[in-house]
């Protein structure tokens, strides 16, 4: 009898650690997955993979992978027009939407396409999957420098960076 009992308690104690085990190793990998972890932008909760400086002269280049945008936040100067590569390096489809702008383009995996943006004149501006929206893909398009503000603007959560 008591054999059985010490038996029932070690094979209890040795799931407890894999449970705890897989719990943990889902949220490092959802973290992993979302490079710097998770920030609230113009609004919405993104995985936050980085800020780059949109070029006017030229591209710049934007990833879309599965459930973030590479760089997250776009800055710019106030107004300016930017092109966009935007390269779906997932394994689903996604698309690239900016309300505000009228912007909606869908992407096959591998697929590439330029788009038009206009970083806004102050604060930022979202940019989502609308297939992924609510697993944190979501940017911003945001003035160089900004702090955002007005309930518009980027902050972080979790003890990330902001922009």
């Amino acid at each position: 009898m008591r054999l059985g009992v010490l038996i029932v308690a070690v094979l209890g104690l040795g799931v407890v650690p894999l449970v705890a085990g897989c719990g943990s190793s889902s949220s490092s990998s959802s973290s992993s997955s979302s490079g710097g972890g998770k920030k609230t932008i113009a609004g919405l909760q993104a995985n936050d993979h980085g800020t780059k400086t949109a070029s006017s002269s030229g591209k710049t280049e934007v990833e879309l992978d599965d459930f973030y945008f590479e760089p997250t936040v776009l800055q710019g100067k106030p107004g300016e027009q930017v092109e966009l590569e935007l390269k779906n390096e997932g394994k689903a489809e996604h698309t690239f939407t900016i309300d505000s702008q009228g912007i909606d383009q869908d992407l096959q995996p591998g697929d590439e396409t330029e788009v038009m943006v206009t970083i806004p004149k102050s604060g930022a501006i979202s940019f989502y999957c609308k297939f992924h929206k609510s697993s944190g893909m979501a940017g911003a398009l945001a003035v160089t420098g900004g702090t955002g503000g007005g309930g518009g603007g980027t902050t972080t959560s979790g003890g990330g960076k902001g922009y």
